[in-house]
């Protein structure tokens, strides 16, 4: 059993691994460069108390043991079913979705605040390094110089973080950059009129914008009187051509492109910020290999190691959180 453990990453993988370490015993600590847990399944805070899911919008569940998992999550209040109208572009008719749509209630950061919840989170610490010293990890923070100890280590952060931290396991680092993540750009509006009045999702895969929500539509989510909320992500290749605009250019620009493509005026833009994904999406999982190093007590999870899904994230969490108490 390990006494000190420490998790590098709190997005959905790495809180499920801690979370799952802890219930068996070991001591476990979570750094996470984050101002609150969640990675890319997280909220965004705007004023006049605006709330937006700008990472990930939803996840499915289809493993029986995540079936069980969430079962337990919405009794609890942390997860809701959400299912909304989903128009595609070139279709007429909105659809609502063949499975359960899940998300955070009253934001997609309230599952990841949840499974936080009693584990020793310090946000706001990036570890810039981790090295094995023959018997210790050695892990160099970011800012004040600091360092910290820990007898086994978990990484779960996105392949090229991975890379650069792990820079010396270098069986590890080439699994990394094996995998291949896209960028997203994502834009959060609040709008004064609807912009599709019988649907609440647009998907349009070969246009500038890949997805467009209405926040109100999701439980728990109530926008301020007379305004619409909508978050919308850009196509990977849009992502890709604008990767170094700034998010004034951005959040200028992507509504425009949607009102374009679609044929429908957006009206005025009452707010609006953009955010970079820069590792958003997950475009090829690594190649087979070691996903960590059993002699340094190390194991790598993520979505980018099992799946490109939110529950290829919970997979790996507890997958890794398996494999370093089995010491493989």
């Amino acid at each position: 059993m390990h006494r000190d453990v420490v998790v590098i990453g709190a997005g959905l993988a790495g809180l499920a691994c801690a979370r799952a370490l802890a219930l068996r015993g070991c001591g476990v600590r979570v750094f996470d460069k984050g101002r609150s847990p969640g990675g890319r399944a997280t909220s965004r805070r705007e004023p006049g108390e605006r709330i937006f899911d700008h990472g990930a919008q939803y996840f499915t569940a289809r493993d029986p043991w995540l079936v069980d998992q969430v079962a337990r999550w919405e009794v609890e209040g942390a997860v809701a079913r959400w299912a909304p109208r989903v128009r595609r572009h070139g279709e007429p008719a909105a659809d609502r979705p063949r499975e359960d749509w899940w998300v955070g209630r009253p934001r997609m950061g309230a599952l990841a605040a949840h499974l936080a919840r009693g584990l020793d989170v310090h946000l706001g610490r990036t570890v810039t390094r981790a090295t094995f010293d023959g018997r210790l990890w050695q892990l160099a923070i970011e800012g004040d110089g600091a360092m910290a100890t820990c007898d086994a280590l978990v990484v779960a952060v996105p392949a090229a973080q991975c890379a650069a931290i792990l820079s010396e396991e270098e069986a590890v680092v080439a699994v990394a950059r094996s995998a291949r993540m896209d960028p997203c750009w994502a834009v959060v509006v609040a709008l004064e009129q609807e912009i599709d009045g019988d649907a609440d999702v647009l998907l349009d895969p070969q246009g500038p914008v890949a997805w467009a929500a209405r926040e109100g539509s999701k439980p728990g989510r109530e926008p301020p009187a007379g305004e619409v909320w909508w978050t919308l992500h850009a196509s990977v290749a849009w992502s890709r051509e604008h990767l170094e605009a700034s998010p004034e250019e951005v959040v200028a620009a992507l509504p425009r492109a949607l009102e374009a493509r679609w044929g429908r005026p957006l009206g005025a833009v009452i707010a609006g910020r953009a955010h970079r994904w820069r590792y958003a999406r997950v475009e090829k999982v690594a190649e087979g290999g070691p996903l960590g190093h059993e002699a340094h007590a190390l194991v790598v999870c993520g979505d980018w190691t099992a799946g490109a899904r939110v529950e290829g994230a919970f997979t790996s969490g507890i997958a890794a959180a398996d494999r370093l108490l089995a010491g493989r």
